[in-house]
């Protein structure tokens, strides 16, 4: 099997913890969710745990200050700040009894509750996403009492019909009142939509929440320690961070032993479903699970050639869709005309990209489209 394939979860290595005291550049916090107002200006000093952004609409994550220190730039799309003094914000209090207040907790806390959903089937799924994005391991060995008490939480807020743990094949992992499923670890049996397929038997029903273990882990870190989530597990290479929000990417390349070349490209996420930054000064978000590196002579890289009719796409593609048409109206702007071909059902998985002949950017042309299409809607829709 091709290892860029693999979903076997690696040997556990060395876990590197990035202090604050040891950031060399300033932290940038991303406030790429649009609709997020700040709540800090430059000049302000700022305590670590301290809310600096949040929605008006309190539908999204707020965010929280990784460091204390001073904010030296506020803009849209980001808060930058340098770290200085021991200024630790006011624990957070939780509620146990409500349920819609306990998911407001949450939010208010830094973690996304807009997918979860009250009687749902929850699934706590630990298989990585992509090959090399696999701290899940450590988490579920290292930490299993703070994801029960996460998974506790979740289960009185939800109150979840059924709930089931999704491990790769050959580790017995275990979560407290969770059927067990199996999944083999082939990309991308990983992803959440293949998650759902394989444990329930269908393909996307109503109902169901699935919900990885490191949003666990930090469900659980949060309500354990009563702090909101400023640091966050991420794997590099083979080392596994723990890290401040907002570190960023180039000083975890540097920390992970690469040499960035001419032509490399870093990658947050893997490989082949993983979005490229733009700049190593970019800060990683909360939800960052893992960085990739990929020298510029190993694979080659995707251009805007026509596409030759091959089909193959369509044969590898999990969802059945055919994304040879969804890119060609893509790359004439007719995204209306993608609805057609159910670009709705697209999870995003790169398999088209990686497998086209004529190395076109499917991927990218589908996540154009999808932008263009619902990025405004669905910022509606989440302000009801």
């Amino acid at each position: 099997m091709n290892p860029i394939f693999s979903l076997i979860p690696s040997e556990r290595g060395p876990v590197l913890k990035i202090r604050e005291q040891l950031l060399n550049s300033a932290l940038l916090i991303s406030l790429e969710i649009t609709g997020l107002e700040p709540l800090t200006t430059a000049g302000e000093l700022v305590a670590k745990g301290q809310k600096i952004a949040f929605d008006p609409y309190n539908k999204l994550p707020s965010v929280h200050s990784s460091v204390s220190g001073k904010v030296l730039e506020v803009k849209k799309d980001f808060i930058l700040i340098e770290e200085h003094g021991d200024l630790v914000a006011e624990p957070l209090a939780f509620n146990t009894t409500d349920s819609s207040s306990m998911l407001a907790d949450l939010r208010n806390a830094g973690i996304d509750v807009s997918r979860f959903k009250q009687g749902c089937t929850l699934i706590i799924n630990t298989v990585p996403a992509e090959t090399g994005i696999d701290g899940h391991r450590f988490l579920i060995e290292e930490f299993n009492h703070i994801m029960c008490e996460g998974l506790d939480f979740l289960k009185k807020a939800l109150s979840p019909k059924a709930s089931a743990i999704a491990v790769p094949q050959g580790m017995a992992w275990t979560l407290p009142g969770c059927t067990a499923h199996e999944i083999k670890p082939v990309y991308p049996n990983g992803l959440p939509a293949m998650i759902i397929k394989t444990v329930t038997g269908k393909e996307m029903p109503a109902g169901v929440c699935v919900v990885d273990a490191a949003t666990l882990y930090r469900i659980g870190r949060t309500v354990h320690g009563k702090q909101p989530v400023t640091e966050i597990m991420i794997k590099v290479g083979n080392t596994l961070f723990q890290t401040p929000v907002g570190t960023t990417v180039g000083l975890l390349v540097s920390k992970a032993g690469y040499t960035l070349s001419e032509g490399d490209r870093v990658v947050l996420g893997g490989p082949l479903s993983g979005r490229a930054v733009y700049s190593l000064n970019h800060g990683i978000s909360a939800d960052t699970q893992g960085i990739t590196v990929i020298a510029g002579d190993k694979e080659p890289v995707t251009k805007d050639s026509p596409c030759v009719g091959c089909g193959e796409c369509v044969i590898r593609c999990p969802a059945r869709l055919m994304p040879n048409m969804i890119s060609r109206h893509a790359e004439f702007g007719l995204f209306e005309n993608t609805k057609a071909y159910f670009i709705g059902s697209c999870f995003e998985c790169g398999l088209c990209a990686y497998w086209c002949t004529a190395k076109r950017p499917l991927l990218q042309y589908i996540r154009l489209a999808k932008k263009e299409l619902f990025s405004k809607p669905i910022l509606e829709d989440l302000r009801k």
